[in-house]
């Protein structure tokens, strides 16, 4: 790609699970098919939530543990427990023929990467050139232990979970075509989780040790591309 991205690997069974059912989705899909893509939906937000926070959150808690670093652990569980829950709540008022359009939105923001000599499948956002430079500059100077920083590396992070709920949950909701009382219902709940998880971000900062930020700016920075 040509352009900045924010790249997050996925494991080779779900995709090559993806890849079959993006396969099958070329005609009409049974209903263990949409149970399937359901099951892969919610893996893969689970997936996404470990792989961006979940680790990092674990590493930093078991060389300084911390209350609120504790905290952030469980409300990143609650997202992804809600995530779960709601898609198969809303997987029982879905045709079978609005699958195929989250299977194929899906599909087309995975690639293949290289890493180490072997091809791995990545959830790619593109994001803007003036976005990945900043981060940039402001991981450079978390590395280096910039205790004035943080807080914009955090609000940094924030922008990009804004940026990533397009292609990751907007769009896949907009393309299930939902009517007007479940799209509200789901909007409403986006919002909760969205707020909440904002909310715990913003108060990591004084919890992370500063010896601590090369380790964070090193985390996210593996993303960037």
């Amino acid at each position: 790609m040509n352009t900045p991205y924010i790249a997050v690997q996925i494991k080779e069974d779900v995709y090559t699970e993806m890849k079959a059912l993006h396969q099958l989705a070329a005609k009409p899909i049974s209903d263990e098919d949409k149970a399937l893509g359901a099951d892969l939906l919610a893996q893969t937000y689970v997936q996404l939530l470990d792989t961006c926070f979940t680790h990092l959150l674990d590493d930093l808690n078991s060389s300084q543990p911390d209350k609120m670093l504790l905290d952030a652990a469980k409300v990143i569980h609650k997202v992804q427990s809600e995530a779960q829950h709601y898609i198969g709540w809303l997987i029982k008022f879905i045709a079978n023929k609005r699958v195929p359009p989250v299977i194929h939105h899906f599909h087309d923001i995975v690639h293949l990467i290289e890493i180490d000599g072997a091809m791995k499948p990545f959830i790619v956002i593109p994001v803007t050139a003036s976005y990945a430079e900043k981060a940039r500059n402001v991981m450079d100077a978390l590395k280096e232990k910039d205790t004035t920083r943080m807080e914009e590396g955090v609000e940094l992070l924030i922008e990009a979970i804004e940026t990533a709920l397009v292609p990751l949950v907007y769009t896949p909701k907009d393309l299930m075509g939902f009517n007007f009382v479940i799209s509200k219902t789901i909007n409403g709940v986006i919002n909760v989780l969205h707020t909440l998880f904002k909310h715990t971000l913003r108060k990591l900062p004084p919890h992370i040790k500063v010896e601590s930020y090369p380790k964070v700016a090193n985390h996210f920075t593996t993303f960037l591309k």
